[in-house]
């Protein structure tokens, strides 16, 4: 099983980036490969919402995000990790915007899902997370859980437990997941969030 973990922050480093590593630790620890791609090194044009790709499925943007189009079509799973900054960061928006023409031609069907939203307030539901549930939800990727963190200080999230456990976990979970035909093991069955807590004695609360 292949996991493709897709960072979309402009830090170096920064806690969603860590968070997604550690995802794919978990992934590997349960046997899958693992691949990271960081959008901030790649060329993305923005999405200029011409139309061309209604049909043909192919943008006339010649760039980096054809690459990326095809490790996501080959990939068995896929990790979106993105930070909030005003709303979810323009990285994020910007390369959700370009995978429109794959997400509609069905290319993405039946994949395991996973999204990682980072922020220093409440609005990492709202502004990450929900869109990323919606693109999970349209693109027909079975997305298996999101998780969202809240950490302002570059790799502070290192010094949560309960945040670096819950990433670990929801990568060995989407490995399992998709062993399981789809269907969630009985020890994920309940509240992922619960699950955590209760396994690790790890809370997100101060």
């Amino acid at each position: 099983m292949k996991i493709l973990g897709i960072v979309c922050t402009p830090r170096v480093g920064g806690n969603t980036e860590i968070l997604t590593q550690q995802t794919l630790k978990g992934a590997e620890d349960a046997g899958a490969e693992s691949e990271i791609i960081l959008i901030r090194d790649k060329n993305i044009h923005p999405c200029d919402g011409c139309f061309t790709c209604q049909g043909t499925w192919v943008c006339h943007f010649k760039d980096d995000m054809e690459e990326i189009a095809e490790k996501m079509v080959a990939a068995d799973g896929i990790i979106i990790g993105a930070p909030t900054y005003w709303t979810m960061c323009g990285l994020g928006a910007n390369f959700l915007d370009r995978v429109y023409p794959i997400a509609a031609a069905g290319k993405l069907a039946n994949k395991v899902g996973a999204g990682i939203g980072v922020g220093a307030l409440m609005a990492v539901d709202t502004a990450v997370l929900m869109p990323l549930r919606r693109f999970f939800l349209y693109s027909h990727i079975l997305c298996v859980e999101c998780i969202g963190a809240y950490a302002r200080t570059p790799g502070e999230v290192k010094q949560k437990e309960y945040d670096m456990k819950s990433a670990w976990e929801l990568g060995r979970l989407m490995v399992l997941f998709a062993e399981n035909g789809n269907k969630y093991p009985e020890e994920y069955a309940g509240r992922f969030h619960g699950y955590v807590m209760k396994k690790y004695g790890a809370s997100p609360y101060p």
